[in-house]
């Protein structure tokens, strides 16, 4: 029959021995330092009967400790800067700490009035008193709170502010590196500042009407720095934000007035027109001019990204195992790793290696040092901000037109690939873009797509079929060979 004890994992096929396996709650993590409690319990279903009891009653003991450490560490924060909800939490705690079983009821019997009495007296204790009515003067609001609930009941728990739901979203939802998770965070604190001066106030969730997500959208508009579609994106956060307090909130009924908010200008403003391909004649002067005035690897970046038509982190964050160099198919693989994280799930994919970009992906793995990084430079979370700088300086010193930046060069693919009258799909696959249907995503293998885009790339750059590479061709294929697994 096995048995149904809490936490408890019977012997399976790779573990002979019965288990305690718990789960530690996410905030008391980082207090306890583990993920997760595990303890063995025994061979028989005996022994684990008899180890249970110890086990469990440490395994409480731990995550009560746990808790009272992160409610005094919470407790080191200056109050104002919670919001009235982490106060009321805070205080409830303290109050069952101090033997009050539940502080949101009233006592159930004479013992607990005269215990609770007791316990309220105390803390009054620490107060002087009014000569005329004998009552303590409370000065302090936590104390004033635990008092009232002491000699009555907890008040009703405050209903979650905006600064509830972002902290909540930030917990939640905001992951990845250090670096991603700074520049979300900074990202949404951003976007709530700016909500906050338009409304003048930090609103209940509950509380924010229709009437003030127009407001927050007008006055992102009046600020003059935002395109509509910027707006679109802080307001989308912000819509974000509300459906996950909404939900996790529990605060049924509660609609997000940020839902369809009509944004003046949206539909006019074309996406394609605010970045455009280089003219033939200018992409040879600013390439001529790049390669000649900037170090070796961001020639080779600047060759790769005008070559495979990729992003800018796409290629500052190649690894070597990315890059195959040799037989029919060479490509570099865009997919996410530690160091680089990519646009979507569309953006993984294989860009096919022709012509220059080829070349430059060779001479680029001769020159990588021992490390696991083709760029190992401009490798961490700043490479491509960097890399865009240094080459948009350069790009500045031909042209002022607003329109034309480094990342104009995917447009440039995109003429390419168009006027060689390269299949619509064949184009996604290769920028990364949405594939469109169901089928279209899921199926055909990476080497049957990789032998049509490459041709499709061939035919994009003017280039016959050759022979594959082989080991012995070019002779800089010798100096990248340490690569080559």
């Amino acid at each position: 029959m096995g048995l149904v004890l809490k936490y408890v994992q019977e012997p399976s096929a790779s573990r002979r021995q019965y288990r305690y396996r718990r789960r530690v709650p996410d905030d008391l993590q980082s207090i306890a330092g583990k993920k997760e409690l595990i303890a063995t319990l025994g061979d028989s279903e005996k022994e684990a009967l008899k180890a249970y009891p110890r086990i469990h009653a440490g395994f409480e003991e731990e995550l009560a400790l746990a808790r009272k450490a992160l409610v005094a560490e919470k407790a080191k924060l200056p109050f104002a800067e919670l919001s009235d909800r982490e106060r009321y939490d805070i205080l409830l705690t303290r109050l069952r700490e101090l033997g009050v079983d539940n502080p949101e009821a009233v006592a159930s019997d004479d013992e607990q009035v005269f215990e609770r009495e007791i316990i309220a007296e105390g803390i009054a204790a620490r107060y002087p008193h009014n000569e005329e009515t004998g009552n303590p003067i409370i000065t302090d609001k936590a104390d004033a709170f635990l008092i009232q609930s002491l000699m009555s009941k907890a008040p009703p728990k405050p209903a979650p502010s905006l600064d509830d739901a972002v902290k909540l979203y930030l917990k939640d939802k905001v992951a990845g590196s250090a670096f991603d998770v700074k520049k979300n965070t900074q990202r949404v604190e951003r976007v709530i500042s700016r909500l906050k001066r338009a409304l003048g106030k930090t609103p209940q969730v509950d509380k924010i009407t229709r009437d003030d997500a127009r407001k927050v959208r007008d006055h992102l508009l009046g600020l003059g720095s935002l395109t509509p579609a910027s707006v679109r994106r802080e307001l989308n956060v912000v819509k974000a934000i509300i459906n996950h307090a909404i939900t996790e909130f529990e605060l049924g009924g509660c609609n997000n007035p940020f839902r369809k908010l009509d944004i003046a200008g949206l539909d006019e403003e074309n996406e394609a027109d605010k970045r455009h391909p280089f003219p033939a004649d200018m992409l040879i002067e600013v390439r001529n001019h790049i390669l000649s005035t900037v170090n070796p690897e961001l020639q080779l970046i600047w060759r790769l990204l005008e070559g495979t038509g990729c992003r800018m982190a796409e290629v500052s964050g190649l690894r070597v195992d990315d890059v195959t160099i040799i037989g029919d198919t060479p490509n570099v693989r865009v997919t996410w790793h530690e160091d680089r994280r990519i646009k979507t799930k569309t953006s993984k994919r294989h860009v096919p290696l022709v012509g220059d970009a080829l070349a430059a992906a060779i001479e680029a793995l001769a020159a990588a040092d021992a490390g696991p990084m083709v760029f190992s430079r401009y490798s961490d979370e700043n490479g491509p901000t960097n890399v865009s700088k240094a080459l948009m300086d350069r790009v500045r010193e031909i042209t002022d037109n607003s329109r034309l930046v480094v990342h104009s060069l995917r447009h440039n693919m995109k003429d390419r690939l168009l006027l060689a009258g390269v299949a619509e799909l064949d184009q996604n696959i290769i920028l990364g873009h949405s594939l469109g249907g169901v089928g279209n995503r899921t199926y055909g293998g990476e080497q049957a797509k990789l032998v049509v885009t490459t041709a499709a790339m061939k035919k994009a750059f003017g280039l016959v079929d050759g022979p594959a590479m082989s080991s012995g061709q070019p002779e800089q294929l010798a100096s990248a060979g340490r690569h080559l697994g």
